[in-house]
């Protein structure tokens, strides 16, 4: 399934900025959710302004992400001007 994402939206993956869950060594509650930084790193799948390049790495505030699951698919989107910075290569 592909989302095409219109106005002002871009879509992004999380999986550049995932860390590896690791088993801890302390027993805590189910519900416990470690805090989040305000920003985080994604990276960029689908802009249909063409500002952004496949595979970009994008910055943004974490509560700006959106969650949108269709069909056992999920996507996620950011508005445009959420983008906070590109993450260049040296």
């Amino acid at each position: 399934m592909r989302l095409d994402p219109k106005n002002n939206w871009i879509e992004v993956e999380l999986s550049f900025d995932k860390k590896e869950e690791q088993e801890s060594l302390i027993a805590l509650p189910e519900d416990y959710k470690p805090v989040e930084k305000p920003y985080k790193a994604v990276s960029m799948k689908s802009d249909p302004q063409g500002d952004y390049k496949f595979g970009d790495i994008l910055v943004v505030p974490t509560h700006v992400i959106r969650e949108i699951e269709v069909r056992d698919n999920k996507f996620y989107l950011v508005e445009r001007g959420h983008v906070m910075a590109v993450v260049e290569p040296e």
